[in-house]
């Protein structure tokens, strides 16, 4: 085991993803993080992250950034050329976060995937909500038994979507949202966005499905081309998750948790650190009347669980592996699952797992 008290020479390379702000807020605050550099090649969004952070040493190319030494770099680019970054560092033996999901398709993760092994380096892939005290408790409870055996995940995810006059914004937002709505370099709409989260929990949880339908379109977002709902429902022999994803979602009255059941109860995921349990009622009861649950505040989350910086770097300090939602072997099924949907979507029909993907 290396020494705890160090700290991970970390830089950022690709700034298009919408977190990329927040994770470098995070990185700059980790006491196991030192940042080393940015690289961002949009001279705009370059220039916004040098007006916000003017210690920040920023680069417009890889070349130049990797005379800084990171031993570790997290890639914001977009989901297709991520793989690039990746084999690029791989070959450099400097470890990789990606942030959520892991590609534009189940080949390019794989792609990813192997660049990572064949040069011997560390691939993270990171879900924001795996650093909920509340998603790590559920785990807990499921492991332990708590509603029994997992039969069914609901899960809904979402926001408004981009606006139609993102490309007169701010440079994060003209970025952002710009490779997001573009088929190509994000592998989808808001299937892959938000479909996902649902999909990488119910991986975690259930295993991977037997096979995956997909609904969805453009229902209401005129000015793109890709989907801004969609809904994926998930086979499994004796259950199924649902997974909706929306871009289009104007207010929320109402907050839908997360919904865990089992053949002896079930879990609400409702907030951050709250769950609710409730186990089984009267057989027969009415399924409208609700059996009165158990709010469980869930406990701290250890230091390093702080934020994705916080783990990605204790883990490597530490030696150990990446678990939970960002193992990287989630994501490559999670890009699995979506990419059944899609397929799905265009077909009208089921697509069973595993899919070809060494057939091609």
């Amino acid at each position: 085991m290396t020494d705890t008290t160090g700290k991970i020479r970390l830089g950022f390379v690709g700034g298009d993803h919408l977190h990329f702000n927040d994770l470098l807020k995070h990185a700059l605050a980790c006491p196991t993080a030192e940042v080393v550099g940015a690289v961002i090649d949009d001279d705009e969004l370059r220039a916004w992250f040098e007006e916000q952070y003017p210690d920040l040493r920023t680069f417009d190319n890889a070349e130049a950034f990797y005379a800084a030494d990171p031993q570790a770099i997290v890639t914001c680019a977009n989901n297709r050329d991520a793989a690039g970054v990746v084999e690029e560092a791989a070959r450099r033996g400097v470890h990789v976060m990606k942030e959520k999901p892991m590609a534009a398709s189940l080949a390019i993760a794989e792609q990813m995937a192997t660049a990572a092994a064949r040069h011997g380096t560390r691939l993270m892939v990171n879900w924001p909500n795996n650093w909920s005290p509340a998603i790590q408790h559920l785990k807990t409870l499921v492991d332990e038994g708590a509603i029994g055996k997992v039969w069914q995940i609901h899960h809904r995810a979402g926001h408004g979507g981009p606006p139609q006059g993102y490309l007169s914004g701010s440079p994060i937002g003209r970025v952002g949202w710009d490779w997001l709505i573009d088929r190509d370099r994000n592998g989808g709409g808001a299937a892959v966005d938000f479909c996902s989260y649902g999909a990488a929990l119910s991986r975690w949880l259930m295993g991977q499905p037997s096979a995956v339908t997909g609904v969805g379109g453009r229902y209401s977002k005129e000015f793109f081309t890709v989907e801004d709902n969609a809904v994926m429902i998930l086979a499994y022999p004796k259950g199924h998750t649902i997974t909706e994803g929306t871009w289009t979602q104007p207010a929320m009255p109402v907050k839908i948790p997360a919904m865990i059941y089992g053949d002896r109860g079930a879990i609400a995921l409702m907030s951050n650190t709250e769950l609710k349990i409730a186990t089984q009622g009267v057989p027969g009861q009415h399924s409208s009347l609700p059996i009165e649950g158990e709010t469980i505040v869930a406990p701290e989350l250890p230091a390093h669980y702080a934020s994705a910086i916080a783990y990605f770097t204790w883990c490597l300090l530490n030696d150990e592996p990446f678990t939970g939602i960002v193992a990287p072997e989630i994501s490559r099924d999670t890009q699995e699952i979506l990419e059944a949907g899609l397929l799905s979507m265009q077909s009208g029909g089921a697509v069973s797992l595993p899919l070809p993907a060494f057939l091609d």
